[in-house]
């Protein structure tokens, strides 16, 4: 009876602490949209986490390490979003639809918008940031992998699908961060269904 309370208390103290990780980086990505990145200082995110900074740090040690985190969570938000069946079914012209709305429903979030935020705010070389940011990178390269998946069984040339699958991220990419400037995001609708055609006839060509 010992060992199955003492199982249970800790796995509700795992999911506690979960919890309390995921408010810190809601956090963050709040401040970030709400101000920019300036306004994510260590006292503003343990406030709005509703914490001390104390209990911040003893789930991530410093501030360089809660913003890795936000990084890493829009990395696997994204990845998980495209490892789905339903991807990999249908026309081409489907997988192309298909592709595409997963991909813009990402980047236009408050999440992406965080993360671009923090990759443009840390981008200096005399930034802490950079050289551990490597860890973002894990899993990009089954990522991929797992992108050209979507188009398998269309004999497409892996350097077309390549130069296809770049143009729509830095296309989609430019168009998120646009809300910037007009938050209302105008003809979005005809934007995606044009870059929809134009990745498509990239493929085709």
């Amino acid at each position: 009876m010992t060992v199955k309370r003492t199982q249970n208390k800790s796995g509700h103290q795992a999911l506690k602490a979960k919890a309390t990780r995921e408010k810190i980086l809601n956090a963050v990505v709040m401040l970030i949209n709400e101000s920019g990145y300036s306004s994510a200082s260590s006292t503003a995110i343990a406030r709005k986490a509703g914490i001390t900074w104390g209990a911040v740090q003893h789930h991530f040690g410093n501030k360089e390490e809660i913003l890795i985190a936000v990084m890493e969570m829009s990395r696997d938000v994204y990845i998980q979003s495209l490892d789905q069946a339903e991807m990999k079914k249908g026309t081409l012209e489907e997988r192309v639809s298909h592709f595409i709305d997963k991909v813009w429903e990402h980047y236009k979030s408050d999440l992406y918008f965080a993360f671009s935020e923090i990759v443009m705010a840390t981008r200096g070389v005399n930034s802490n940031l950079p050289l551990r940011q490597i860890r973002v990178n894990n899993g990009l390269d089954e990522h991929l992998k797992s992108m050209v998946e979507i188009f398998d069984g269309y004999s497409v040339p892996q350097s077309r699908l390549n130069e296809a699958l770049r143009f729509t991220h830095r296309f989609l990419g430019g168009f998120a961060i646009d809300r910037i400037l007009e938050p209302s995001m105008p003809f979005e609708d005809i934007h995606i269904e044009r870059i929809k055609q134009q990745l498509l006839a990239i493929i085709h060509h």
